[in-house]
């Protein structure tokens, strides 16, 4: 019995000893020497806009032809999609027309006729941070973790937004200018961080993050909802360029590239 006693004991203890080694030798999260740059392109639209569909249809094709380094994100002005920060970005870039956009929030916004042509300007842009995110939901509630760490040590400001794809139109016929049972693309629904952005200082080769939590997504088809963060400059500054945006699918996550 006593012999029985020591091997129980025996393997009790290696077996806790190999569990803590394993915890111990858990490997820490790296930070990648360079990332990769992408592109954010914010649309200021609105259902009662017949020229709207035809911006829309460009982002769409966009998508296709850039489905790893771009995002779109449609802020849409005087119709049932409006929020407030889609009115204050609105003033900020100072849209003259619509659909209008701005691409990494350099300058104003431009027309759809040299929207491709700004993102490739932005993609060709060294990227000085890369971004990291993790999101879970429970029920019909949304957690979202961002990681953020850059090629050298700066300030700036985080901003994340939370996008709903493929949105009914208001009511049958509200969209002006597109048939029957259209679909709004990339709705911005809520910026959970300040309009601004949240002050954040990125840290070369070193992992920081924020959290937001309780993200309402009760009125969303959830299968739709994605989440855009971007790291940026001072909104009220003349240089208001965007450094770099990650995305990723609402449940999923999204490590550094």
């Amino acid at each position: 019995m006593k012999i029985k006693s020591l091997l129980l004991l025996f393997s009790i203890f290696i077996i806790t000893s190999i569990s803590c080694k394993k915890e111990d030798e858990k490997e820490p999260e790296t930070v990648p020497n360079t990332f990769t740059k992408k592109a954010v392109l914010e649309e200021f639209t609105g259902e009662w806009c017949g020229y709207c569909p035809d911006g829309a249809a460009i982002i769409r094709q966009l998508k296709v032809d850039k489905p790893d380094n771009f995002f779109a994100i449609s802020y849409h002005i005087s119709d049932p999609f409006e929020i407030p920060a889609g009115r204050s970005l609105d003033n900020t870039f100072n849209s003259l027309g619509y659909p209008s956009a701005t691409i990494d929030r350099e300058g104003h916004t431009v027309s759809r006729s040299i929207w491709e042509n700004r993102i490739n300007q932005a993609l060709a842009n060294d990227a000085e941070c890369g971004l990291k995110i993790n999101t879970s939901i429970n029920g019909n509630t949304l957690k979202v973790k961002v990681k953020f760490a850059g090629t050298n040590d700066f300030d700036a400001f985080l901003t994340v937004a939370v996008i709903e794809d493929d949105v009914p139109e208001s009511s049958p016929g509200a969209q002006n200018g597109a048939p029957m049972g259209y679909k709004h693309p990339d709705l911005c629904r809520a910026i959970v961080s300040n309009t601004t952005g949240d002050p954040i200082s990125v840290k070369k080769g070193k992992i920081e993050s924020k959290t937001y939590d309780n993200i309402d997504l009760s009125n969303y088809d959830k299968n739709k909802v994605y989440v855009v963060a971007f790291i940026h400059n001072n909104i009220t500054g003349s240089d208001k360029s965007i450094y770099n945006a990650q995305g990723v699918k609402a449940g999923e996550d999204k490590d550094f590239d």
